[in-house]
C-alpha cells in the first residue's frame, strides 16, 4: 500500500437533519451553494476534495498551514453567503483538521489520519474550527488567529487521547516575533464565554519539588480545558510567566483573559500543602480559594485529585461571577448569554416562583437568539422540574413543553451544560435511554461536571439500579461541595440508600436537608414516606402536614403518575404505601 503524509480537513453541517426538516428545499439549495463556494476555496488553497457524503466532505492539503487558512476562508465566505438566511435556518459548518499518515487507495485516502480529522470535527462548535496537536505544531508565526487549548480528548474509535485546539478565526491578530499575538482583554470581553489562565504556581519548597508543582498546573489546565463553559489559555502561554512576578491585570491584558488561577506549593515533612485562588483579572477580586493537603508518598494520586477538585470548584465560582456581571448590565444591553446567566440562580428546583422566573428569562434569551441551544436545554429542565415537583395542575403539559424544548436545542454536542440539562429533562420525561446518551456525552466532554454526575446518579435510580447511584452523587459532591444543587445530590444519595433498605441513613439525610434548605418543600415527601416505612408515624405525619401546608394540591395519585416512577414499580408501591400511612390524600 502507498502511504503519504497529508493534512486532512473534514467538515459537515451542524444540525443538518433539523434544518432539512424545517425547510427541505431551501436547505438543500443552500447546501449546493455552499458546496460550490467550498470547492472554489479548497482549490485556491492547493487542496483536493476526495470524499463527500450527505452534508459533509473530506479534503487533503499538502501542508497544515494551507489547510487551516482554507478552513478560515471557508467559514468567512459561507458567513457572507448565508447571512441573509434566518438565524435558525442558517447552515453552519463544523471543521476538523489533522496532520497524519494516510493510506492512498486510488483517488481515496484512508486510515487514522482521516479518522482523527473526522472525530476532531465532531468537537467543533457550529461555524467552528478544531485542529489536532499535530497541526498546531506547524502553525507558530504562520496564521494570525488565536489558538485555544481545548485539552486532551478521548475520541470515538481512536485508541489514544488526542490534544485538540480551537481556531478563533473571528479574532484575527497581528503576528509579532513569529507568534500570533492574542487580542487584548477589551476585544476578548466581547465574547459570550469567559476566559481563564492557570499561572505557574509558586514553589515555596526546594527545587526537588519543581516537577510536581509544574505537574499540578498542567493537570489543572487539562481538567479545566474539559469545561466548555469558558476558554482556557494553553499551558505553553501560561508558562512564559514562570519565575517572574507579574500583576494579574497585566496577565489579563496580555493573554486576553477574564480570570486567573494562582497557587503555591509548600512541603512540610512528608506532607504537601497546596493553596489555590481564583482572581478577577480586571479588578483583582478573589472569587474563590482553598487549601489541599496530601502525603508525598501518594504524590501523583494527590495531583490528580487536586486537579479534579479545583476544576469542580472553579466552574461554579466563575458561573457565580458571570451571574453577578450579568445582573449589573442595564436591561437595554442584555444579550442572550446574559439572560441565561440571570436565569441560573433560579434553575435549581428550590421553589415554583423562582423556577418560573428562570423560564421567563430563558424565553427572552431564545427570543434574542433562537439558535441558542443551551437556553433551549435549560428551558426543558425548568419545565420538567415544574412537572416533577408537581408545581403545576397539568404535569403532562409541562412534560410536553420539556420534550419540545429538547427537540429545539439543535447542535449542543460540544456543550456539557446543555447536554446535562437536556438529559435531566428527558430522564424526568421517562426516556432514560436518551437521557443516558446526553449525560454520558456530557461527562465524556467534561469529566468534572458535578451536575452531570448528579444526574447520572438519578438515572441509576430511575433505571432501578440504585446500587450504582451513591458513587455518582459522592463524585458530584466531592467535585463541587458548595454547589447550588448540593441539596439535590444529598436527597439523591438518601433516595438510593432508602431503595437499598438503609432507611435510617436515608431519613437522617432527609432531616439534614429539611433543616438546611427549608424552602425545598418536596423533601417532605421523602421524609414522610421513609419515616412511615421505618415505623416512625409521628415524624411521618409531621412531614406530611408540612408538605400539605406548602403544596396543598399534593396527592399520591399525581405523584405516582410521574413518568420516571414507571420503571421502578416495586419502589413506587412502597413509597405510595408510606405516604398513605403518613395520612396524605390518595387523589
Amino acid at each position: 500500500m502507498d502511504r503519504k503524509l497529508a493534512a486532512i480537513l473534514s467538515a459537515d453541517v451542524a444540525g443538518f437533519s433539523r434544518l432539512a426538516a424545517l425547510d427541505e428545499e431551501g436547505t438543500l439549495g443552500a447546501l449546493n451553494v455552499c458546496r460550490n463556494r467550498i470547492a472554489e476555496v479548497v482549490k485556491e488553497h492547493g487542496g483536493r476534495i476526495f470524499g463527500t457524503a450527505g452534508d459533509g466532505f473530506v479534503a487533503e492539503f499538502p501542508s497544515a498551514v494551507q489547510a487551516v487558512r482554507c478552513s478560515v476562508e471557508i467559514q468567512r465566505r459561507l458567513f457572507s453567503t448565508l447571512e441573509d438566511r434566518p438565524p435558525d435556518r442558517r447552515l453552519e459548518f463544523r471543521i476538523g483538521i489533522n496532520l497524519g499518515d494516510v493510506v492512498v487507495a486510488g483517488d481515496d485516502l484512508l486510515g487514522d489520519g482521516v479518522n482523527i480529522a473526522a472525530r476532531v470535527q465532531e468537537i467543533a462548535a457550529p461555524s467552528g474550527i478544531c485542529i489536532s496537536a499535530s497541526v498546531r505544531e506547524h502553525l507558530d508565526g504562520k496564521v494570525p488567529f488565536p489558538l485555544i487549548s481545548l485539552g486532551e480528548r478521548n475520541l470515538k474509535n481512536i485508541p489514544r487521547p488526542i490534544f485538540v485546539f480551537g481556531v478563533d478565526w473571528q479574532q484575527e491578530t497581528s503576528v509579532e516575533g513569529g507568534i500570533a499575538s492574542v487580542p487584548p482583554l477589551a476585544a476578548r470581553r466581547g465574547k459570550d464565554q469567559p476566559s481563564i489562565v492557570v499561572m505557574p504556581f509558586d514553589n515555596l519548597s526546594g527545587r526537588d519539588d519543581e516537577y510536581f508543582v509544574d505537574g499540578v498546573v498542567e493537570e489543572i489546565t487539562a481538567a479545566l480545558s474539559c469545561v466548555r463553559n469558558f476558554f482556557v489559555i494553553a499551558r505553553q502561554s501560561a508558562f512564559t510567566y514562570k519565575g517572574r512576578f507579574v500583576d494579574v491585570r497585566e496577565v489579563g491584558r496580555e493573554l486576553g483573559v477574564n480570570y486567573v488561577v494562582e497557587g503555591t506549593v509548600r512541603r512540610g515533612g512528608d506532607r504537601l500543602r497546596i493553596s489555590v485562588q481564583l482572581v478577577d483579572a480586571e479588578t483583582r477580586t478573589q472569587f474563590w480559594s482553598d487549601r489541599y493537603e496530601g502525603a508525598i508518598e501518594h504524590m501523583f494520586e494527590f495531583q490528580d485529585r487536586i486537579a479534579a477538585q479545583v476544576a469542580g470548584a472553579i466552574h461554579p465560582a466563575i458561573r457565580d461571577a458571570e451571574i453577578e456581571l450579568a445582573r449589573r448590565r442595564p436591561p437595554t444591553s442584555l444579550r442572550a448569554y446574559d439572560l441565561v446567566m440571570r436565569a441560573y440562580p433560579n434553575l435549581w428546583g428550590r421553589r415554583k416562583d423562582t423556577n418560573n422566573q428562570a423560564i421567563e428569562l430563558l424565553r427572552q434569551a431564545i427570543a434574542v437568539d433562537p439558535g441558542y441551544g443551551r437556553a433551549h436545554a435549560l428551558l426543558a429542565w425548568c419545565h420538567a422540574s415544574n412537572a416533577s415537583y408537581l408545581w403545576t395542575e397539568q404535569p403532562e403539559r409541562e412534560l410536553e413543553k420539556a420534550r419540545a424544548a429538547v427537540e429545539a436545542v439543535g447542535s449542543i454536542g460540544d456543550d456539557p451544560t446543555a447536554l446535562t440539562a437536556a438529559g435531566a429533562a428527558m430522564s424526568i420525561c421517562g426516556d432514560q435511554e436518551r437521557a443516558t446518551t446526553f449525560i454520558e456525552k456530557a461527562l465524556a466532554l467534561d469529566p468534572n461536571n458535578a451536575w452531570a454526575w448528579a444526574r447520572l446518579g438519578w438515572l441509576a435510580i430511575y433505571k432501578d439500579e440504585a446500587t450504582h447511584a451513591p458513587e455518582c452523587f459522592q463524585r458530584g459532591m466531592t467535585l463541587s461541595p458548595r454547589d447550588p444543587l448540593a441539596f439535590n445530590m444529598r436527597l439523591g444519595m438518601a433516595f438510593s440508600l432508602a431503595m437499598e433498605g438503609a432507611l435510617s441513613q436515608a431519613i437522617a439525610i432527609a432531616h439534614e436537608v429539611v433543616n438546611t434548605y427549608p424552602d425545598v418543600t418536596w423533601s417532605y415527601r421523602h421524609l414522610a414516606a421513609w419515616s412511615a416505612m421505618n415505623g416512625d408515624l409521628e415524624t411521618s405525619r409531621w412531614a406530611a402536614r408540612k408538605l400539605l401546608a406548602a403544596e396543598p394540591g399534593f396527592t399520591i395519585d399525581r405523584y405516582r403518575a410521574l413518568p420516571w416512577f414507571q420503571n421502578i414499580p416495586r419502589w413506587q408501591d412502597q413509597m405510595a404505601e408510606g405516604l398513605r400511612k403518613a395520612g396524605l390524600p390518595e387523589r
